[in-house]
């Protein structure tokens, strides 16, 4: 399948979704590293991406409402560039709404506990481990996408240390991100955000130092 291919109907949810992923993938293979191609070009995309990413956050609440959004969001991209007199000369607009989509799946994940989570869940408590690490970034995206996130679940409260890295859409500086959702909470108890990922490293480990 093509990257901007749209998957032929009549296929299962579950494929459908691991096509989109793939193909989110891709989206962020391709345009992170135009930062060292073409300035303007990642510029004007980047903060196509975090624009979008407000629409998303309100139109997107569960993962299988990825395969449904994507004609809507690529219309919304529009509108989006038109009122932020954001020019799309030269810009590939699917592959902006496919790193955005990519951004949006990455924070689903966070908030709940998939299969892949459960196993690793069952064999660090099997361990005696105090936590498990649910979540890990993509090693074939790590450097280039313009999120990478860690999920680190703490295992006799079901508390949930999401540690993050975003790209600032504005500057291009990275924004290094800690929040605490409790137990089963879908919003974060705590959230903080620092520009040094020394400081961002050692706040983690105090947090998990204190809850044990």
């Amino acid at each position: 399948m093509k990257m901007n291919e749209v998957p032929p109907a009549g296929l299962e949810s579950g494929d459908a979704l691991a096509a989109l992923v793939v193909r989110f993938t891709e989206a962020e293979r391709q345009l992170y590293p135009l930062a060292l191609v073409d300035a303007d070009i990642y510029e004007r995309s980047v903060r196509l991406v975090g624009l979008l990413g407000s629409y998303l956050e309100q139109q997107v609440h569960g993962v299988d409402d990825l395969t449904g959004i994507r004609v809507n969001a690529l219309a919304r991209l529009h509108g989006v560039a038109s009122s932020q007199g954001i020019v799309l000369t030269n810009l590939d607009d699917q592959l902006i709404v496919d790193a955005a989509l990519a951004q949006r799946y990455r924070v689903l994940l966070a908030q709940g506990v998939d299969d892949e989570a459960e196993l690793i869940t069952d064999r660090a408590r099997a361990a005696g481990e105090k936590w498990a690490p649910i979540q890990t970034p993509d090693n074939e995206t790590l450097g280039f996408a313009m999120s990478h996130q860690w999920v680190d679940l703490h295992l006799s409260s079901g508390t949930r240390l999401v540690r993050s890295v975003d790209v600032d859409p504005a500057t291009g500086s990275p924004i290094f991100r800690i929040q605490v959702y409790p137990g089963s909470e879908l919003e974060a108890s705590l959230v903080l955000e620092m520009n040094n990922r020394q400081e961002w490293l050692d706040e983690a480990e105090a947090m998990r130092a204190d809850m044990g």
